[in-house]
């Protein structure tokens, strides 16, 4: 009975805190935060060990491409680094179809509890590795645009970056794919594009300088002072706060940026009422 009036407690609590509002961005911030402490576990479970298979399993697969180009020409420089893009082609389409299944997972669990629905993580990794054929041809065409926009001198690859950003809460949770996927984030972008540009390099710029310089810092000399660096342990407590360190980063950027996904669908509704 304690445990029912608990989970009810906090089904109300996240509902409350995804109440969208026009918000600043350290507002939306420490709403992150506290959203994400209360769905701590689900999200663990989920980035855990995607991040460890992605980062620590998957480069060893390069065995089976290894000079996959061997004789294909008479240069042997050229059948190098014909290898080296295809072992880099193939182990990034795996990281990414592996990631791509846990950003969907994630941003299951987080809208089930707004909702007040708890969904576990297995159900969601399952939901993820449904939804993942037509994420993945969405992430296909906006990348490419976005290529092809950042080679315009790189700024037009930041507007169009910016009008695109919830291309993947409008696939999982609006179950608009592909085109229509990028062209409903832009819908909600277009009349607040400033807020929405100072928002997000916020969140990226506060992810950078946690992961390149907090968490790599922590991780270390926490590592170092039970091993040392060539020593196993070290590798594998280096590697589980790594892990650790990614479930705060993931879970506070699907969190912000859904609070400012849904705010920006309830402004633009109210606008066209």
């Amino acid at each position: 009975m304690e445990e029912e009036l608990e989970q009810e407690e906090q089904q109300d609590e996240d509902q409350k805190l995804f109440k969208p509002s026009k918000k600043g961005f350290f507002t939306l911030l420490l709403e992150s935060f506290k959203f994400f402490t209360l769905n701590l576990p689900a999200i663990a479970t989920i980035v855990v060990p995607v991040f460890l298979i992605v980062e620590y399993l998957v480069p060893h697969l390069s065995v089976f491409v290894d000079d996959l180009a061997s004789g294909w020409t008479w240069w042997t420089w050229l059948d190098n680094f014909l290898s080296g893009v295809i072992e880099y082609i193939t182990i990034e389409f795996i990281r990414q179809l592996i990631g791509g299944i846990a950003w969907i997972a994630v941003i299951r669990v987080i809208a089930g509890a707004m909702h007040g629905e708890k969904i576990s993580g297995v159900q969601a990794l399952k939901d993820g590795t449904n939804m993942l054929p037509m994420y993945f041809v969405t992430a296909v065409i906006f990348y490419v645009f976005w290529i092809i926009s950042s080679l315009l001198l790189i700024i037009p690859g930041i507007i169009f970056a910016v009008y695109c950003a919830f291309w993947q809460y409008s696939y999982v949770l609006r179950g608009k794919g592909a085109f229509s996927a990028l062209t409903y984030s832009y819908s909600l972008v277009k009349d607040d594009f400033v807020r929405v540009f100072l928002n997000v390099f916020g969140i990226m710029l506060f992810l950078f300088v946690f992961d390149y310089f907090l968490l790599e810092f922590i991780s270390n000399a926490i590592a170092g002072a039970i091993d040392s660096e060539e020593g196993l342990l070290y590798g594998i407590v280096n590697a589980l706060l790594m892990a650790l360190g990614k479930v705060l980063g993931v879970g506070i950027e699907i969190i912000f940026l859904m609070m400012l996904f849904m705010t920006l669908e309830e402004e633009n509704t109210e606008t066209h009422n």
